[in-house]
């Protein structure tokens, strides 16, 4: 009788057990915490774990998770190796905060990932989580106080003598700095910068584009050259259209510089994906999905024929159309 008991014992085993050897792939969210007070800052944390063969594509983050919940700050994609290098575990940190009160559910988000020798893009989904926002309680029994001002003493001109000095050199350093870096700066673009094109740049950023498609680099493996020439035909169009230095720029100073001339949500939102992608491929050595590399390729050239329409917009002039109205 015992030795059934044990046999029955070791089916039920073996059958609880079974989920877990078929869960090839599995993603979680985690937050530091599910209760904050208005403004402070946590950390969500997406893991996922799959074999090494497997190509996994993670959301993109722009600036926020839901309308009351934004987001801070989005780190690189890190990847670890269990011992025998058979799996591989993905991490990613979401800065977020939230400047509303209230009670917020952070959404669940797709990752998307492919089989090796497979044509078929699964999609696996992260648990959604909960997040409380408090604000800063106050205690109404507590008496208010007047602001003490603070006391004043006379400064005489030797107190103040050296720190004037100090400060006038460290100017005078400054000042000299700035103009060597300027000047270097100036003669090194100078030097590499390409010869200015002599058809209008956005017609050039189009034949461009266009060629980078007939050449079919992320097609036949060559993905990194791919987004490395991508992302160089943007840079070089912006150059000669906005008078950016682009090519000197790292990709969160490209944005930041291309707002300053264009306010378009819907532009810096496609510029983010080009240039983020980049750099995924570029530094984590991420592999993207083949809709991803199309979607670079189309977002870029959006960019450019957006971007040209409204300054020819803008450069019409309004009086000499009025003129010619008025003839």
């Amino acid at each position: 009788m015992s030795k059934l008991v044990r046999y029955i014992f070791q089916i039920v085993l073996f059958f609880i057990a079974l989920p877990g050897f078929s869960q090839e792939i599995s993603v979680t969210a985690k937050i530091d915490t599910n209760i904050i007070l208005i403004g402070d800052q946590i950390k969500l944390n997406f893991a996922v774990t799959c074999p090494v063969n497997y190509k996994v594509a993670f959301p993109v983050f722009i600036d926020s998770l839901s309308s009351k919940i934004e987001i801070v700050n989005v780190s690189k994609i890190d990847s670890v190796y269990n011992k025998d290098k058979s799996k591989i575990t993905l991490n990613q940190t979401v800065l977020i905060t939230s400047f509303d009160t209230g009670y917020y559910k952070i959404p669940s988000f797709a990752f998307q990932y492919q089989k090796q020798h497979e044509n078929n893009v699964n999609t696996i989904f992260s648990d959604s989580l909960f997040l409380t926002v408090n604000i800063m309680a106050v205690d109404t029994n507590l008496a208010i106080k007047d602001i003490k001002l603070p006391l004043e003493a006379p400064v005489t001109f030797k107190e103040i003598l050296p720190y004037l000095l100090s400060g006038i050199g460290i100017a005078a350093i400054f000042i000299i700095g700035l103009l060597l870096v300027l000047r270097y700066r100036k003669k090194k673009s100078n030097e590499f910068l390409p010869s200015r094109p002599k058809i209008p740049p956005h017609q050039k950023a189009l034949q461009d584009l266009e060629a980078l498609r007939q050449k079919k680099l992320w097609q036949n493996d060559k993905i990194k050259d791919y987004h490395s020439e991508l992302t160089e035909i943007l840079r070089l169009y912006f150059e000669y259209q906005f008078n950016i230095q682009a090519l000197e720029m790292t990709s969160d100073e490209i944005i930041e510089a291309f707002e300053q001339h264009n306010h378009n949500k819907e532009l810096k939102k496609r510029l983010y994906q080009i240039l983020t992608l980049a750099d995924l491929v570029k530094f984590a050595k991420q592999l993207p999905l083949p809709d991803q590399h199309d979607l670079s390729l189309q977002n870029a050239i959006y960019i450019v024929k957006t971007t040209y329409a409204e300054n020819k917009i803008e450069d019409t002039n309004p009086a000499t159309t009025d003129n010619l109205n008025e003839n």
